[in-house]
């Protein structure tokens, strides 16, 4: 029996990003997102935690460019995301924290991803999804073009290329 070959983990990365954001340009549902960047989760060898934050902070950077009127964290999730019912403290807790880790990248701050949620029962990358969406969701409507275009715009700053 031979173990199954592994495979780069930068090439994983790419594939999450490139799935989410596909799906997000052909309009997806956000489930369809997350089950999209599913395959690239390998436990004990690769987690798409960051590759996912890093679509959140482009989209941030759209939503908020330097100089530009703040984003309005209260009742984000809800305007920008009601489709997904956060129940729970933990819930709440863990997008909050998808949210302002993203946040942090964006200011050159590193949050220690796996010692903050590394234990979690949902992994963080599955919150990470959902702060993509959020945030470009919150940039079409602040730009105002359809979230097609924000993922498009995301996909060419980070050079990836979306598939059909």
């Amino acid at each position: 029996m031979t173990k199954r070959e592994r495979i780069d983990q930068d090439v994983l990365h790419r594939r999450a990003q490139v799935a989410v954001l596909s799906g997000l340009a052909r309009g997806d549902d956000v489930h369809d997102l997350v089950a999209a960047a599913a395959p690239t989760h390998v436990p004990g060898w690769f987690t798409p935690d960051l590759a996912l934050l890093e679509l959140a902070v482009t989209a941030l950077d759209l939503v908020c460019p330097s100089g530009a009127e703040p984003l309005e964290y209260e009742g984000l999730r809800e305007r920008c995301l009601p489709e997904v019912t956060f129940r729970g403290r933990v819930a709440h807790r863990n997008s909050q924290y998808a949210l302002y880790a993203a946040a942090c990248m964006r200011g050159g701050l590193q949050p220690d991803l796996l010692s903050d949620a590394g234990w979690w029962q949902t992994p963080l990358w599955q919150y990470a999804v959902f702060a993509v969406v959020i945030y470009s969701r919150a940039a079409a409507a602040r730009l105002p073009v359809p979230v097609g275009e924000i993922a498009r715009q995301i996909a060419a700053s980070r050079s990836l290329e979306l598939t059909a």
